[in-house]
């Protein structure tokens, strides 16, 4: 129940340490993305409310939090040993594995068209094509969950570091 699963990298192959480095620390959002239910089709992370507005389901709310906390454990590891400690690579890891989520996002939206996804005529006789659309919300959702838990907090950071840099020079 408490396994970690992560996507496919693809077949083995040489690659540069920032390309592995981003492929693997999305796979900790990206793999709640592609989870399968007992039919085998993905699970769909959001509900809508009595209001038709989406949030979370319940068990997407139980397992976010685990997800992070190992992508932190994980990054300020590779952070560590890989980079010397340098914490400044992790806006840039982050920022990786932002566009690769939404990289992400554009290939299921596009896999969705080229199934017929918004075309009647053509995904009649597709079976669930929506769950590319909720696969492309969920990419979208978990990067901007990172931008704002991460970049967000760096940029003000920055900022009121600026700010008392100034006060000094006035």
């Amino acid at each position: 129940e408490e396994n970690l699963w992560m996507f496919d990298l693809g077949e083995p192959s040489l690659e540069p340490i920032p390309a592995f480095l981003t492929k693997f620390l999305m796979s900790f959002f990206h793999a709640l993305g592609m989870e399968e239910d007992e039919k085998g089709d993905w699970v769909v992370r959001f509900e809508q409310d009595e209001n038709g507005k989406l949030r979370l389901t319940e068990k997407t709310k139980e397992l976010l939090p685990k997800v992070i906390s190992s992508f932190n454990i994980t990054v300020d590891r590779l952070i560590n040993e890989l980079f010397d400690g340098k914490h400044r690579v992790r806006e840039l890891l982050v920022r990786y594995v932002i566009t690769q989520l939404i990289s992400d996002a554009a290939f299921c939206i596009e896999k969705w068209r080229t199934k017929g996804g918004g075309d009647e005529s053509r995904s009649d006789h597709q079976y669930y094509l929506e769950k590319w659309l909720w696969r492309a919300l969920w990419d979208i959702y978990a990067s901007e969950e990172l931008r704002r838990r991460y970049l967000t907090r760096m940029m003000f950071k920055r900022q009121l570091e600026n700010r008392h840099l100034d006060s000094f020079l006035g």
